[in-house]
């Protein structure tokens, strides 16, 4: 079977993030923290997971003969769900919008950014609010001495004036490993280091040396730790490097 196991995602971990000031700057990039004026959500219930509908009018246009010509589209609306699991000051700002500590009124939804951050590993991914959403309780609420308690929200995201819902952040996928040079000759006894390059999706590049797997073919010939080679006997070695699935190698030859 063909394809990529490293493109299938299975994420082990999440989090929503929401913040009041619609002006709140974003990390700059997938692994940067979010700043004060986010707050987290909690604990997220991970089987209800973040559960997206897309709503949108469509009318098709026919010609005569009963030939499909075209389909107008219009009033689209992206709902995205998620599932809280702690009573703190950020879901009960959600649940009661507009209450206080003390009283509760009849919720109204307030505008938020909202961001939902899905985590596998290294792997990360973030969608977050170009503009703003409303978030309402989606369904019932309520305690009972079985479950945890629990609140369904659905945030219905605005987008901005030119259709832009989310800005995307994420990791780059690791494409290639590069270990240079890629052939080595060396007396017994010298030592010389090899560097290991990953180069990921964004066209980005990195120095992975240090975090790279380093083995040989024949310790009696050449041994590597880090990416430096140690010429040991005479005869031929392959140092091998791996990272993230991704391995390259480099010939050894010791005089």
């Amino acid at each position: 079977m063909a394809g990529d196991p490293l493109k299938a995602n299975l994420w082990t971990d999440a989090d929503v993030y929401i913040s009041t000031n619609l002006s709140a700057a974003l990390p700059a990039n997938a692994h940067a923290p979010f700043g004060s004026d986010w707050d987290l959500v909690g604990l997220l219930d991970g089987d209800e997971g973040f559960p997206e509908s897309r709503d949108e009018d469509t009318d098709d246009k026919f010609a005569w003969g009963g030939i499909l010509v075209r389909t107008s589209r219009q009033h689209f609306k992206l709902t995205k769900s998620f599932t809280a699991l702690e009573d703190n000051e950020t879901t009960y700002g959600l649940l009661w919008p507009g209450s206080t500590p003390t009283q509760i009124v009849v919720p109204r939804p307030a505008r938020v950014r909202i961001a939902f951050e899905t985590r596998e590993g290294d792997k990360v991914r973030r969608l977050i609010s170009a503009q703003y959403a409303e978030v309402s309780l989606d369904g019932d609420h309520g305690e009972n001495e079985s479950d945890l308690e629990s609140m369904t929200f659905a945030a219905t995201i605005f987008p901005t004036s030119g259709g832009v819902l989310f800005n995307r952040q994420t990791t780059p996928l690791l494409t290639t490993l590069d270990v240079s040079p890629g052939t080595l000759t060396q007396a017994v006894g010298d030592i010389d280091s090899l560097i290991a390059t990953a180069t990921y999706d964004d066209s980005s590049t990195a120095d992975v040396t240090a975090s790279c797997t380093w083995t040989s073919s024949d310790t009696s010939k050449a041994t590597v730790a880090s990416g430096f080679v140690t010429g040991v006997g005479a005869g031929s070695a392959t140092v091998t490097a791996s990272y993230l699935g991704k391995n390259d190698t480099c010939a050894v030859t010791v005089s």
